[in-house]
């Protein structure tokens, strides 16, 4: 027994010391951004990348220009993207490293005024030929991304409300209620999986039973999957003066129930607007204007939320009435009414949300600083 048990001690501290050596293979790196003229660059996506150009880890500079990033001991360089400028590298270092990183990020502008836009669509957005759709794409994805990075720095101190209103047929509100939840490590409105929603479409669900229905939040649009169901082309409109749009549509061969619509972009800043949809191959959905919106917005902390967001899909019934000499035989037709939710977010950081199912109404706005 006394050999047994200084047996499973020794064990035992093997295992302890393996453990405590793999903790130390991990490092923090304090990096703060500045630009030429001595001002801090907020907002920014900072990220690692390995040998192969992988994101090894990523987060977005606070309002001084600063963020901490936690990735394993060896050589890297730090990537810097901002909205409406080229992206920045630094040369290698290695981790870890002692002291505060500093880097001097110049970066020239982007220029989306001077695009041209043809009436060529490109299915798939990974055609090296398509350099205008890239050049617009790039900036969206950066907002995209840096709206999820807001979300999880939201984590454990944020809170979501929820405004629950069942409209009638005139807008006139019938009935509501109100609820609040801490945001932990799920979203507090999202899409599901772009994988599901490639695979089955964007409503589920019939007449009889019912339908659910989603609108694309980052996740979705940045993902692989809506990037091989969609074809992309550039856009402009008189109504929008001063934005650049890339429109989107489900691929010839898709017949699912699916999204088309805009996603805008400010040609000055090549900051993202807004996005609008409808939802199309979804029936009787479709044929009675179903439709969505999310608009973004940058706040003074550099970080993007989402600012406003809407699913707008009318509740369809069956009336069934009694023909003459038939008694037994229904007519089906649409009802009349609306569902709506409202939800807005606050907390002591910049403040972010979802599209997700049902008809959705929500507005945040930013909390005042201490």
């Amino acid at each position: 027994m006394r050999r047994s048990s200084i047996i499973q001690s020794i064990f035992g501290g093997l295992l302890c010391a393996a453990g405590l050596g793999a903790q130390g293979t991990m490092s923090d790196l304090r990096i703060k951004l500045g630009s030429p003229d001595g001002s801090p660059v907020n907002g920014a996506l900072v990220a690692l990348l390995d040998a192969r150009d992988s994101v090894v880890a990523e987060g977005l500079a606070s309002e001084d220009g600063v963020r901490v990033l936690h990735a394993p001991r060896g050589a890297y360089r730090v990537r810097v993207r901002r909205i409406g400028y080229l992206p920045f590298v630094s040369s290698e270092l290695t981790l870890p490293r002692p002291g505060e990183l500093v880097l001097n990020v110049g970066s020239p502008r982007v220029m989306l005024q001077s695009l041209v836009v043809t009436s060529t669509s490109q299915c798939g957005r990974n055609d090296p030929n398509a350099q205008a759709l890239s050049a617009v794409w790039d900036e969206i994805d950066k907002a995209l991304r840096a709206s999820e990075l807001t979300m999880q720095d939201l984590r454990g101190i944020g809170h979501a409300r929820v405004y629950h209103r069942e409209l009638g047929a005139d807008g006139s509100m019938v009935k509501g209620d109100s609820s609040v939840f801490l945001i932990t490590d799920r979203r507090p409105f999202g899409a599901i999986d772009p994988d599901t929603l490639a695979k089955h479409g964007y409503v589920l669900g019939d007449m009889e039973q019912g339908w659910t229905f989603f609108g694309p939040d980052e996740s979705v649009l940045r993902s692989d999957q809506f990037a091989a169901t969609h074809c992309f082309r550039l856009v402009r409109e008189n109504s929008r003066a001063g934005q650049i749009g890339v429109a989107f549509k489900p691929s010839p061969q898709r017949n699912l129930a699916d999204i088309s619509g805009v996603i805008w972009v400010d040609q000055a800043s090549a900051e993202l607007r807004e996005i609008r949809f409808s939802f199309v191959n979804a029936g009787q959905l479709s044929r009675n204007d179903a439709w969505g919106f999310t608009r973004f917005r940058r706040v003074p902390s550099g970080a993007w939320i989402v600012d406003e967001w809407q699913l707008s899909v009318p509740r369809l019934g069956i009336r069934q009435t009694l023909a003459p000499g038939n008694p037994r035989r229904p007519s089906k037709g649409p009802g009349s009414g609306t569902v709506s939710v409202n939800e807005s977010l606050a907390s002591r950081r910049p403040q972010s949300s979802r599209c997700g199912p049902g008809k959705q109404v929500q507005r945040v706005s930013e909390s005042p600083r201490s």
